[in-house]
C-alpha cells in the first residue's frame, strides 16, 4: 500500500486535507482516485490507515481510519556525519542511511571535499536532502524522518558532538571491538570524503574522543562507507 508523509496532526475518523507535496504526488504523479486506500505518517511515530475521500489537482482529502503504533525505528540513536560529497552520491548516502534507521544526519565540510556550500546554496541542498530522506521513509516503512542538520565545519561538529560512543571511519592501530556498539544507547559516526581525512582532521577527532572504526583494511568509497558501517552496527546489535 502506498505510504505518504505529511507533517500534521491526525485524528481517527476525521478528514485531513493533505499538504501540497503529498497532494501533488497522489493526484498528479500517481493519479490515485477517491476510495483508494493509503497509509499516512507525520514523523511522530506510528502510521494511519486511510482512504482517499477527495482528489483534486489542488488538494487531496483523506479520512483517517486506524492507527498503527509500530515505530520501526531502531532502539539505538545514531547520528551520522556525512562529508559534502559530489552530486547523487550524497543523495545515495542519505537515502540508505535513512533506510538503515539513523536518527540524525549532519553535513560536515572537510578539507579534501570538492563541494563547498554556504548561504542559499546550503539551504537549498538541505531541503533537497530532506526530501530524499522523506521519500526513503515512505518507501522503506520508517515512520520517523531523520533530522537533517545544515553544513558546518568538521572541527565544529567534532567539538559539539556529545554521543556516548563516537566513531570515525578510519582504520586504527587497535581493531575495533563490536561489543562497544552493543554497550551504548546512542552513537555518532563520521565518514570521510573522496580524498579521505587529513592528518590534522584525524588528530582533531582523536582529541574529541573519536575511536577509529573500519571494516578491515580496504578503502571504501565515500558513499559506501556509511552504508556498510551502519549495516554492520545493526548486525552487531543483533549478534
Amino acid at each position: 500500500m502506498r505510504r505518504f508523509y505529511d507533517p500534521q496532526p491526525f485524528t481517527a475518523g476525521q478528514p485531513a486535507t493533505l499538504g501540497a507535496d503529498a497532494s501533488h504526488h497522489i493526484a498528479r504523479v500517481l493519479r490515485m482516485r477517491e476510495g483508494d486506500p493509503l497509509v499516512l505518517f507525520n514523523g511522530e511515530g506510528g502510521e494511519w490507515q486511510a482512504t482517499l475521500e477527495q482528489v483534486h489537482k489542488s488538494a487531496v482529502v483523506a479520512r483517517l481510519e486506524q492507527f498503527n503504533a509500530d515505530d520501526r525505528t531502531p532502539p539505538q540513536a545514531v547520528t551520522l556525519a556525512l562529508p559534502l560529497i559530489k552530486g547523487e552520491k550524497l543523495d545515495y548516502a542519505v537515502q540508505k542511511a535513512t533506510e538503515l534507521g539513523v536518527t540524525r544526519i549532519a553535513l560536515v565540510q572537510t578539507e579534501r571535499a570538492e563541494v563547498r556550500l554556504d548561504g542559499e546554496r546550503a539551504d537549498k541542498k538541505v531541503r533537497h536532502l530532506r526530501q530524499v530522506a522523506i521519500s526513503a521513509c515512505e518507501q522503506c516503512g520508517m515512520n520517523r524522518v531523520p533530522e537533517l542538520l545544515p553544513p558546518v565545519s568538521l572541527a565544529d561538529w567534532l567539538a559539539q558532538c556529545e554521543s556516548a560512543l563516537k566513531l570515525i571511519a578510519h582504520p586504527g592501530e587497535q581493531p575495533f571491538q563490536p561489543e562497544q556498539v552493543r554497550a551504548v544507547d546512542a552513537l555518532a559516526l563520521v565518514t570521510g570524503p573522496e580524498g579521505g581525512f587529513t592528518d590534522a582532521e584525524l588528530a582533531l577527532a582523536t582529541d574529541a574522543g573519536f575511536i577509529p572504526c573500519a571494516l578491515g583494511e580496504r578503502v571504501l568509497r565515500a558513499e559506501t562507507a556509511p552504508v556498510a558501517l551502519l549495516a554492520a552496527f545493526w548486525a552487531w546489535q543483533l549478534g
